[in-house]
This record gives C-alpha cells, structure tokens and sequence, in this order.
C-alpha cells in the first residue's frame, strides 16, 4: 500500500530543498548515525532516507549501499505520512507493508522495521532514520527513545551542514568582493598587485603588464554626469574582457585606470593586443545621457620576471603616459 500524501507535502519538500542535502555523497557523521543505529537496535541495515516529491533517497547506510527508489515504494514514506515513528515486529504481516517490494522479496525481505522521524524545528518531516532486520522481532523501549535520539542528531547534522554551507557562501562572497570592483566586476588593484606579486615569486618569466588609462573621460564626468562616467567603466570593462584572452587578469585600478596581466604572451604580440583594446574601447558607448566616446592610452612592461613588482608596475606606468602625451589626437566625449 503507498502512503498517503500529506496535505503539507510542498511545504515539506521545500524545506528539504533548502537544507541540500539531497544527491550530495554520504558524509562520515551521517554514516557514524547509521552505524549507531543498527549497534543499538541489533539490525543488520541503518539507513537515512530522505522522502522527495517523487522518490526516497538515502543520505548514508550501514548495511547496504545508499541509493534511490521510487516514493511509491518507500516504506519511510509511511512515517511522513502518519507523522510519527512506526515500529514493526514483521512487516509481511502489517497491512501497510505486506505487498511492499521491501517486503515480498522483490527488493528486500524486511521483517523487522521501524522508522523514526527526522523532523525540523517547523514540525516537517523530512524523512526517517530506518533500521530494518530479515528476522522478525520486537525493540525495546530504551532502543526505541535511543533512536529517537540518534534522529534528532540527524536533523542536528542537517542543520549544521546547512549553516556551514551558508557561512562558506558568505566568505567566499566577502572574499569575492575584496578582491573585485564592486562598479565593473573586474579584479581591483588589490587583486591585480598580488597575482602579480605570486607570479613573480613563482619564477614566471613569459608574461607582460598593459596599464591602460581612458581619454576623455573626465569630459564625460563633467558633460554628462558620474552615471554616463559609471556606464562607459562598465562598457569599457565588458569590452576588454571580450578582447583579452580568457587567462588573462583584467583589473581596474581605480579611477580611469586599468591594467592586464598577460602569462605566456610574448611582447611580439602585444602590439595587436594593445590596438584591438584601442579600437575596442573606442567605440561609441551608449548612455542614460546620450551617446559618448573615449580612447584609450596604453603603456606596456615586459622582461616579464626580470625585475621586481615596483620596477615592473613603474615601467608600464610610464609608457602609458607617453602614448597618452605622443597621441595627435584625443577623442572628445560625443553628445548622442
């Protein structure tokens, strides 16, 4: 007979959902449980499942490898249902069980089962520790309230496990943002200094440094206002990441400025990088204040690995300057 569904069913497996738990690989602590399980109960099988929309599924297991089968078959689907432990002596002669493929041999041949409800601090049921036996028998009552227990510890883990992956989101986005421009998305000076800096350090020696700084942008600032400036730092940053190759760093540095850190390039290819950056960024940009346009002044550092972090950050500097002073012509900003 399959269980019945529980008029909160949606609520539940959202809750179970929410703690991802479901298709992960069993974790030592959750197998620790299913081990206890079956030492304090004698059973030869512990197991965890996990009641789905369409399916149970066994988070860890003593006695048997973990796996999947279908909600329709689920003896644990019962104990959601009903919303409290079941403890069976023989299942083949209860009339929930009796035509289960637990139970007819089809699957198993479960005689003694009994399982115990994991439920959240909401009342939701997300499934049952189980412990099943071929032999027919009964449990005692301190095995009963040691695997209530050993279910509330399950719910415990689950907790903890969901706590500890929210806590790993939150530094990886802290660590995320410490070292990103919040306004383009791309690696900020800290980023930029620092892979540089391990580069160095690791001996690599193919590489180059582009430092790039915009032409007209103040004249966007001031004609059109900081919004129109923030969008041309976003186009202009989606532009150079499109036209650098996909290992290469793109930073901003701050301000107008920019700068790449290119491995492996050799500097007789770096003037076709540097002239698809320019031709790049140099087209119009679209804004809420209308349509503008700046160029890009480009300086480049190589002898990649033969001089230090300062040294190396210095000479790319300074020839970025003297493209920006040896440039006829600088593009204005273009009123759309």
């Amino acid at each position: 007979m399959e269980a019945a569904i529980p008029p909160d069913d949606e609520a539940r497996i959202a809750a179970l959902h929410r703690y991802g738990i479901l298709d992960q690989p069993p974790t030592p602590d959750l197998e620790a449980i299913t081990r206890l399980a079956t030492y304090v109960s004698g059973a030869s099988v512990g197991v965890i499942n996990l009641i789905d929309r369409d399916r149970q599924w066994q988070a860890a297991a003593t006695g048997m490898e973990p796996g999947e089968v279908a909600r329709g078959d689920s003896m644990c689907a019962h104990v959601v249902a009903e919303g409290e432990r079941i403890a069976v002596a023989d299942a083949s002669t209860d009339p929930r069980f009796v035509d289960n493929p637990f139970v007819t041999g089809d699957i198993g041949d479960v005689r003694l089962y009994v399982g115990t409800p994991i439920t959240t601090s909401e009342g939701q049921i997300l499934g049952s520790l189980c412990v099943v036996d071929d032999e027919p028998r009964d449990l005692a009552d301190h095995q009963l309230a040691a695997l209530t227990d050993l279910a509330d510890q399950v719910m415990s883990l689950f907790e903890l496990h969901h706590r500890t992956d929210r806590l790993t989101g939150v530094v990886a986005e802290l660590d995320h943002l410490a070292a990103h421009d919040s306004l383009t998305g791309l690696a900020n000076r800290r980023r930029f200094t620092e892979e540089l800096d391990r580069r160095l350090g690791d001996g690599v020696r193919d590489g180059l440094v582009i430092f790039g700084d915009l032409d007209g942008f103040k004249g966007v600032n001031d004609g059109h206002g900081h919004g129109a400036g923030d969008q041309v730092l976003q186009a202009v940053a989606e532009r150079m990441r499109a036209v650098v190759r996909p290992d290469d760093l793109v930073a901003r540095l701050g301000g107008d400025e920019f700068a790449i850190l290119c491995l492996d390039m050799d500097e007789s290819d770096a003037p076709a990088l540097m002239e698809r950056l320019r031709e790049a960024v140099a087209q119009p940009i679209a804004t809420d204040a209308g349509q503008v346009a700046v160029g890009l002044s480009l300086g480049l550092a190589t002898s990649f690995g033969a001089q230090g972090l300062d040294e190396l950050l210095r000479q790319a500097d300074e020839e970025m300057y003297r493209d920006k002073a040896e440039r006829t012509t600088v593009r204005e900003p273009l009123a759309g």
